[in-house]
């Protein structure tokens, strides 16, 4: 101990986090346990899960999770204790070597890597005195957005959240300068798990640990932290990788013994917890590997109709089945759907998942989308047009939208929804907006039209928003869509002109069936003939309906045609290049 005691008294120490153990998450066990084994070649990557000593009980809930990760991969297990820890690294990475490793990935079994015991980790991979494999140091558990649903599922076993004030306890501190620190990091994922319950506080308390000096002073200011932050009637909830030496050692107890009156102990529940942790082990086992393409699994998220609509899209995308694993979910992102989808693609051996969405605008469903893969907790998304207004998922349905418009913005449901627990990284990309591809393939629709291009007038439709800010966005796409149209060789028509529909608001769409309708009667004036072409993913909308009586020729969306397959590809690759910022690399 008193080497490591040097170690925290000279300031290695920044913060302490503690971690969790979250409560049920049905579906983990065969999702982990399904992982194929790894590729040729890849045993050469070594994996080492680093995990701080709890004692027997909690290291036996980490050694579950990791050999459950193990299967199939070069992977070693080692515990962060006191002085003898520089022993059990190296005997962990001699071990990867042994198995044909060359280089070792680090995966820090932490909430936090100012953690004193990662820290004594970090600081001895980092010296060079374990011997000569490269190391290279994956994310920390509590940077994955699985943390937060570790935590946000105790926040969701309390009944009527709403007005209650929680306190959350973490584990670790061994002064006043860590437990700070720690305290705005553990805060910082609690705010995070706790949205949309409508907790009337959410407040974070890190307990200090039974070895830190000067032990009664920091155990009475943990219980006095602990007592300032209760205040009144909360529900307190141990949330760590702390002490647990059998089922009446542990911290759970001490914590217990020291509740202030007033205070109700969410107990901790039958805790399936070693199989989420497997998920994370996995999950950054999966972002340091080379991936070929046939690794990637592709969930094909496309608005959908009936059946030969969703068979068109079927049959436009057929020729990437050679390359990709690919599954489709027809629907606004309803996420049991998609969430199925991932199941199977992890089944079929995926080891990352790009979720294409194939919709008219960057902007529909994103948000819904990235927060079901942890997306909004891992990285932060840009700004962009209509991020957030309740129509904006909705833009393009291909025979004139039988859903709610809200669907996936949360509105109706007492609780969020859970995200994705995948054993995978997954990221997501689409949008067609303006792309040249797709401006392409609307020029061969009206191309396909044409007799005599100087007496015909080319009108492109799209959908539209309810949203004024989104609709004039969309104008905005089609205006650049006719641009290219006329540079690519539409430059011989008389014009190319552009509108929405704005189809499901009956109150803003009749002005705007009005001015269609005026388009196509100037256009067939002097014997000119309309080209109405629709600006939509698949087949095409009310066209016909809308322009009853008038004499006009009615193309098709932009699938199936050759460039739309050449479209998803493009997002795949968008997709893959997100997740190489997070250190997969996939390879041709």
């Amino acid at each position: 101990m008193g080497w490591l005691r040097s170690f925290w008294k000279h300031g290695w120490v920044v913060l302490v986090l503690s971690a969790l153990l979250p409560a049920a998450w049905a579906g983990a066990a065969h999702r982990c346990g399904a992982q194929q084994d790894e590729p040729t070649g890849v045993r050469e990557t070594g994996f080492l899960v680093i995990a701080p000593d709890r004692g027997f009980a909690g290291n036996e809930e980490i050694r579950e999770a990791f050999e459950t990760f193990a299967k199939g991969r070069n992977a070693a297990l080692a515990f962060v204790t006191d002085e003898r820890t520089a022993g059990n690294l190296q005997g962990a990475l001699q071990a990867l070597a042994q198995n044909g490793a060359r280089r070792a990935v680090a995966l820090p079994l932490f909430i936090s890597r100012a953690e004193p015991r990662w820290v004594l980790a970090a600081h001895l991979l980092d010296s060079g005195a374990l011997g000569s494999l490269p190391v290279s140091v994956g994310r920390a558990f509590g940077e994955s957005y699985l943390a937060v649903e570790a935590l946000a599922d105790r926040f969701r076993a309390i009944r009527a959240p709403a007005g209650r004030r929680v306190v959350v306890v973490g584990y670790g501190a061994m002064d006043a300068e860590t437990r700070r620190s720690m305290t705005a990091d553990w805060q910082r994922i609690a705010e995070r798990a706790a949205e949309g319950l409508g907790f009337a506080s959410v407040r974070s308390v890190v307990w200090h640990e039974r070895k830190a000096p000067e032990r009664a002073t920091r155990q009475a200011e943990s219980e006095r932290l602990l007592a300032e932050a209760v205040a009144s009637d909360a529900v307190v909830i141990p949330f760590h990788f702390g002490r647990k030496l059998d089922s009446m050692m542990s911290f759970e107890a001490e914590l217990a013994h020291a509740l202030p009156p007033g205070a109700k102990l969410l107990p901790e529940a039958a805790s399936p917890a070693p199989f989420l942790i497997a998920a994370w082990m996995s999950q950054e086992a999966n972002r340091h590997v080379p991936l070929k393409a046939e690794d990637l699994g592709i969930v094909i998220l496309a608005h959908g109709a009936d059946y030969h609509w969703n068979e068109r899209m079927r049959q436009s995308v057929r020729s990437l089945e050679d390359r990709y694993k690919l599954e489709f979910v027809f629907s606004m992102a309803d996420q049991p759907l998609i969430e199925r989808a991932v199941e199977r693609l992890e089944r079929r051996g995926a080891r990352a998942i790009v979720i294409v969405r194939v919709f008219g605008l960057a902007s529909a469903f994103r948000d819904a989308v990235e927060r079901m893969i942890g997306w909004d907790v891992e990285h932060s998304a840009p700004d962009d047009l209509g991020r957030s207004g309740a129509d904006h998922g909705h833009d393009d349905d291909g025979n004139g939208g039988a859903y709610a418009h809200h669907h996936g913005h949360g509105g109706a449901r007492a609780h969020p929804r859970g995200r994705i627990r995948a054993a995978v990284p997954m990221a997501t990309a689409g949008g067609l907006e303006d792309d040249p591809l797709f401006a392409e393939a609307l020029l061969d629709r009206a191309k396909a039209l044409s007799r005599e291009p100087s007496r015909e007038t080319v009108i492109l439709v799209a959908h539209g928003s309810g949203d004024d800010a989104a609709n004039a966005h969309w104008l905005e796409v089609l205006d650049s869509l006719a641009r290219q149209i006329k540079a690519r060789g539409g430059e011989g028509v008389r014009a190319v002109r552009v509108a929405t529909w704005r189809e499901d608001w009956p109150e803003k769409r009749a002005p705007w069936i009005e001015r269609v309708r005026e388009m196509v009667k100037e256009a067939t004036r002097d014997g000119g003939r309309a080209l109405v072409i629709p600006a939509r993913t698949n087949a095409q909308g009310h066209e016909r309906e809308f322009l009853a009586g008038l004499e006009f020729e009615l193309g098709e969306g932009f699938a199936p045609h050759p460039l739309f397959a050449r479209w998803v590809e493009k997002q795949i690759q968008a997709g893959a290049a997100s997740l190489r910022g997070d250190h997969i690399w996939p390879t041709p």
